[in-house]
């Protein structure tokens, strides 16, 4: 991923909506035209329809001049990591499959991705470790708050390791990480895309094809209310209907649908997918009788983005390019939300999800403070000079090569940059700062000065912070680093049964009608995304697992 593109823990709509993350959270319908006829909780579907009636992509179009026909076993819609594993699969059954492509190239956002959580995968015995899968199940629903489908989310877990062996045996190279969740890096980036199209080219075009720069628009209803294909348009405005028994929607969600986002979620926070990924995919599925999950609104909210790095990189070499990013990783430091006041013990930044999930609370960003004597620290010995012991965890396309204790020469310059380009801020007290940062001065100003004396203390008695990780700002001027949520995709939208068949709103299968991916991970969360890894994890295996029981179900 390129640092241009910026925007990469989820909050849903729980009940009759959710947004920051909170369930019962009822956003706005201004500008809509329409209110709401009740607040029964019953009706959240037709509140939601009204939230989303200017959001969607308009792709369900019924006037597609058709101008060819073709026939097929099985026809998938969306070739990133699960929709191509869905086709190659089901071509190793026997089925002839047509593989529907919106772009020029397969892989999707796993092109980009970095790692899958994966027990017991022969990577990892291989590393001489095995994981009772038993605990991650158990944890995953609870902190889902037992609003998910549990049957769905055991076979995950425990087919995770039978897809990513499967993919070795097609010439994926994959990385044991461990790291405490049993990653399992993929492949290097320029190695992913000649993979997928090496299994393409071996199981789906002989007896399939596959159609690239086509969007599809429509799916197509046979009599008795089975899918029985879909209608598609190629980049010379063609339309081709593609006549199938099973149709499989694997088109990455809605999360560059800016407005689709804040009417789900409350607040877009910087995207970090693909630009392709609009929810048409959805939309197709809603028109044909899909239902609309309760937690459709999921966003993958995954650490964070400093607003001011793009700039930044402009002026700047990569590592003090990047001195705001890599100290909203830093637990040593202040963090804020708007208003001014502490909202969490900063430590959580030590572990993605909890961080971007606590951060979210706040809206779409907060505030990392930092003072001139902090400056002056890492200007002199690097991180190391702020007691900092452990390397950040910034995203690996984001972090730079450095030591620790590399000094940090020219911060000053850089942060004065960051405020001259209007992505921070600076006071040459805790007032002043506030009033720049549209905070609330009092708020503000008490709130470092009780941080402070905690640091002093050794206890912080506020949120609990660890004593190591308790350094006091000391005198200004003040700094405030502007972090965003990085949104690399939304959850949801569909739900499937454990057979990857969508469901209509009595929770039964559309017969002919599947999904994979981040389409079919309505049943996967409630909230919350809860682990890392396991979204890789999820696309890896639900193109496996689909397209080997479209193989059972159609062969």
């Amino acid at each position: 991923m390129a640092v241009s593109r910026r925007g990469f823990v989820g909050a849903a709509l729980a009940g009759a909506f959710a947004a920051c993350g909170l369930a019962a959270c009822s956003p706005s319908t201004s500008g809509s035209g329409k209110e709401p006829a009740s607040n029964d909780a019953s009706d959240w579907k037709s509140r939601l329809d009204v939230m989303l009636s200017s959001a969607l992509p308009g792709n369900t179009s019924e006037d597609v001049d058709v101008q060819e026909t073709q026939d097929f076993d099985v026809v998938v819609v969306g070739a990133g990591c699960s929709g191509t594993n869905t086709a190659v699969r089901a071509a190793q059954a026997g089925l002839r499959v047509a593989l529907v492509e919106k772009t020029s190239h397969l892989g999707g956002a796993s092109l980009k991705s970095w790692a899958p959580s994966v027990p017991n995968s022969s990577f990892a015995k291989a590393a001489g470790v095995t994981t009772d899968t038993e605990p991650i199940i158990q944890n995953w629903i609870a902190d889902s708050h037992w609003r998910v489908n549990a049957a769905a989310i055991r076979q995950l877990v425990n087919s995770s390791s039978a897809a990513v062996d499967w993919m070795a045996e097609h010439g994926w190279n994959f990385t044991y990480l461990g790291m405490g969740a049993d990653i399992t890096a993929l492949p290097e980036y320029d190695e992913r895309g000649p993979l997928f199209d090496a299994m393409v080219e071996e199981f789906v075009k002989p007896e399939g094809a596959v159609f690239f720069e086509t969007t599809a628009k429509r799916l197509v209803k046979n009599e008795d209310g089975s899918i029985g294909g879909v209608v598609v348009v190629d980049n010379e405005g063609r339309g081709v209907q593609l006549n199938a028994r099973a149709v499989v929607i694997a088109t990455g969600g809605y999360g560059a649908n800016a407005a689709m986002v804040k009417a789900a979620f409350g607040f877009e926070g910087v995207f970090a997918g693909l630009p392709q990924n609009i929810g048409e995919g959805l939309e197709m599925a809603w028109h044909a009788g899909a239902c609309k999950p309760q937690n459709f609104g999921g966003q993958m909210l995954h650490q964070t983005l400093a607003r001011a790095t793009d700039s930044l990189l402009s002026s700047f070499d990569d590592f003090p390019a990047k001195y705001p990013m890599i100290l909203s990783y830093v637990a040593n430091v202040l963090n804020v939300g708007p208003t001014g006041e502490r909202f969490r013990s900063e430590s959580l930044v030590l572990d993605a999800v909890p961080a971007a999930n606590s951060s979210a609370y706040q809206g779409s960003f907060h505030y990392v403070i930092v003072s001139k004597s902090m400056m002056d620290m890492l200007e002199a010995r690097g991180l190391a000079g702020l007691g900092v012991d452990y390397s950040p965890g910034l995203p690996p396309e984001y972090k730079p090569v450095y030591d620790l204790d590399t000094p940090w020469e020219n911060i000053t310059d850089v942060f004065e940059r960051m405020v001259e380009d209007g992505k921070g801020y600076k006071g040459d007290t805790a007032e002043d700062l506030a009033r720049a940062a549209g905070m609330d001065a009092e708020i503000f100003a008490a709130q470092l000065a009780s941080y402070d004396a905690s640091c002093e203390a050794g206890v912080d008695e506020q949120y609990g912070k660890p004593a190591a990780y308790l350094k006091k700002l000391g005198e200004g001027p003040y700094y405030a680093i502007i972090a965003e949520e990085n949104n690399l995709c939304s959850w949801g939208g569909l739900l499937v049964n454990t057979d990857y068949q969508v469901l209509d709103d009595a929770k039964l299968p559309i017969k002919g009608l599947y999904a994979v991916g981040n389409e079919a991970g309505g049943n996967l969360y409630n909230d919350t995304y809860v682990g890392f890894g396991y979204g890789m994890a999820n696309t890896i295996t639900s193109g496996y697992l689909c397209g080997t029981k479209l193989g059972e179900a159609l062969s």
